[in-house]
């Protein structure tokens, strides 16, 4: 495994950023699957760095052979924010074509996937759905996958200054910012990207999850959810991650960490 951190200049975002890319190496045993690059996206209270510090990503590039890329967005949800700056573009557009240039990495439609924990849940689906032509899978973990539709509920966790940031001062969530609506216009690609949703079952958006697994697999797309005992911690998302690159890969959970494997849960 071999691991970068640094500063990149990003066009669209005007500014330098932090990224972090975890690569799996060759001189190890030969992987089972072949080589595939996902971008990693972290919840509103994180950053880049959150995702190392707090689960074992790194020990699971290798056995699952991804490129693992982890950018900096801070509050943005994940938006072209109407006050701010385009982080949607710059994850979703330029950073996949960024990091192949600079370390060779695929990114075409067949080997690029997003995922991420809450925010990055929503990030990740974000991407996939705007841009189905262009991501093979997203995977979101106790993603908040409906809350920028209502920005009352999102006053609990931002203020009304940081919300009009991005949805602008009418507070309205445009089509471009559901993800309900994305995956509407998404179903009628031939090519569907393929889904993966866990949730834990004492999680408060639990609900929310439900609801959206549903209604992607009945618009047609190829959807994993799963659900078993859990909050919005990182116990859960370590495992989900686990369960979510399985299924992407087609391997075994108990190829990329045993521990995870036998775990009950319910698979809806």
């Amino acid at each position: 495994m071999a691991l970068f951190r640094g500063s990149i200049r990003s066009d669209i975002l005007k500014m330098d950023t932090t990224v972090n890319v975890i690569l799996p190496e060759a001189h190890y045993v030969a992987p089972k699957t072949e080589n595939r690059t996902l971008i990693l996206l972290h919840g509103l209270k994180q950053n880049a760095d959150t995702w190392q510090r707090m689960s074992r990503v790194e020990s699971y590039v290798h056995p699952a052979n991804f490129n693992v890329i982890i950018p900096e967005v801070q509050r943005s949800w994940y938006a072209d924010m109407a006050y701010g700056i385009d982080y949607f573009r710059y994850i979703a557009e330029e950073l996949p074509g960024m990091m192949s240039r600079m370390f060779r990495i695929p990114v075409d439609r067949d080997h690029l996937f997003a995922a991420g924990l809450s925010m990055g849940g929503y990030g990740a689906m974000k991407c996939a759905l705007t841009y189905p032509d262009r991501y093979a899978g997203a995977m979101s973990f106790s993603g908040a996958l409906s809350i920028l539709e209502h920005p009352e509920a999102m006053q609990a966790i931002m203020s009304r200054e940081e919300i009009a940031g991005i949805l602008g001062t009418d507070l309205r969530c445009g089509d471009g910012l559901s993800i309900a609506k994305l995956a509407q216009k998404a179903a009628a690609v031939p090519e569907k990207p393929r889904l993966y949703i866990a949730c834990g079952t004492e999680d408060a958006l639990i609900a929310d999850n439900r609801n959206m697994a549903a209604l992607v697999r009945d618009l047609g797309f190829d959807t994993a959810y799963e659900e078993w005992p859990g909050h919005h911690d990182w116990e859960f998302w370590d495992r989900a991650l686990v369960r979510g690159m399985a299924v992407m890969t087609g391997l075994d959970a108990d190829e990329i960490n045993p521990l995870y494997a036998a775990q009950p849960m319910k698979t809806v």
